[in-house]
């Protein structure tokens, strides 16, 4: 399989442009308007829009600046900032890392134990049921004995019902079953370790609702600062042990972005990213924490999407907190990875900028407590960093 789970993270300065209206057209006095008593910046001068023609209205000063939101030259105070201000911080660098958050191993794989060792030749077997029969077979008497415990466990309690999502099933087996899991290490996410408890499981849901006319490339350049991007959010929800919102209430606004990353190394994605904005006096800079959205483009097609950090899914979502303040800003610890499907449900050309819809739910959980697997932190190529838990 194509090493699908790299975190390409390439932030550019699109995220963090505030769209501007019609006080920033092209043109100067005299050019053609549409709004009659619409006012513009231009140069020196607030502009309005007077028989379908720019007009110079008054000429600005230093201490009385154009406001590009009204158009007017208004008098600077504390509470007269200017929210097309570019952020402090210049987010056009990339990150200096990519972590691969590919496991190394399938989670399902199990450990040492002869029971475990039974779902690994189970693995292999590709539901042949001869197959699985001799790996049942040629097991140890524990192994057995241990199996027959977490069948008959599962069996109990419904956890077999073949209606239960994939979500309903891990939270059946963990509820009633644990201690029966475990001696088959199945909680310990195949060189994982027990769960970390002081993380719920499920650690939050979003709700994921997004459409653009157009794609970013990542081959466009840094003066192309709205294509792609929506200043309102693409995912919305809670995460964490509370109910922490992914769309901050302090947040001055949300911009998310899609774009199409093209990459030699780990193979093209598009990718969706949300990012709420923080106001800082007169200046705009990113905030945490972070949503993101990949699809292989492999897997780039109209359809339903298995969206899951386990190997074989065709989706990944994350959350993660990025540190704003590098000169190269990079993620600093993941908070959870989602478990769901999401339908894309238009996608145009997206190498040329084409366009995309799609809708869907997720399931969040937190890398220490990953539905049946346990702690799967330590189960990637390169080693992530969990957050704190989020209260």
């Amino acid at each position: 399989m194509k090493k699908f789970w790299m975190i390409s993270m390439l932030l550019i300065a699109a995220l963090f442009v505030i769209s501007c209206g019609e006080g920033e057209e092209e043109g100067g006095e005299g050019a053609a308007c549409t709004t009659p008593g619409a006012f513009r910046c231009s140069g020196d001068y607030s502009q309005t829009c007077d028989q379908e023609a720019w007009k110079n209205f008054e000429q600005c000063t230093a201490d009385k600046p154009c406001n590009t939101t009204s158009g007017k030259c208004e008098a600077k105070s504390s509470d007269n900032t200017d929210p097309t201000t570019n952020p402090t911080t210049d987010p056009t660098t990339e990150p200096t890392t990519e972590p691969t958050t590919e496991p190394t191993t399938d989670p399902t794989n199990s450990g040492d134990s002869d029971c475990g060792k039974m779902f690994d030749c189970f693995q292999g077997c590709n539901q042949d049921q001869t197959c699985m029969q001799g790996c049942y077979t040629n097991s140890t008497d524990k192994g057995r004995a241990d199996y027959d415990a977490l069948y008959d466990c599962m069996n109990n309690n419904g956890c077999l019902d073949s209606s239960l999502s994939n979500e309903e099933y891990g939270q059946c087996v963990v509820n009633n079953c644990y201690n029966e899991a475990d001696a088959c290490d199945l909680l310990s996410g195949g060189g994982g370790e027990a769960a970390d408890n002081s993380y719920n499981s499920p650690y939050g849901s979003l709700t994921i609702q997004f459409s653009s006319d157009t794609i970013r490339n990542s081959s466009d350049g840094q003066d192309d600062t709205t294509t792609g991007m929506s200043l309102a959010a693409f995912a919305n929800g809670t995460y964490g042990n509370g109910s922490a919102s992914v769309t901050p209430a302090g947040a001055a606004g949300i911009q998310s972005e899609v774009d199409y990353y093209v990459d030699a190394q780990y193979g093209n994605s598009i990718e969706i990213t949300q990012i709420p904005v923080f106001q800082s006096g007169q200046n705009y800079t990113g905030g945490n924490p972070v949503v993101i959205f990949s699809i292989d483009e492999e897997n780039a097609a109209v359809g339903a999407l298995n969206t899951s950090v386990m190997q074989g899914a065709q989706a990944l979502l994350y959350v993660v907190d990025i540190n704003w303040n590098a000169a190269q800003p990079s993620i600093t610890c993941f908070h959870a990875f989602g478990e769901g499907t999401v339908n894309i449900t238009a996608l145009g050309d997206y190498a040329n900028h084409g366009n995309i819809a799609l809708n869907g739910n997720v399931t969040l959980y937190s890398p220490k407590n990953y539905m049946t697997y346990g702690d799967i932190s330590g189960a990637f190529q390169n080693p992530i960093t969990v957050c704190s838990p989020v209260q």
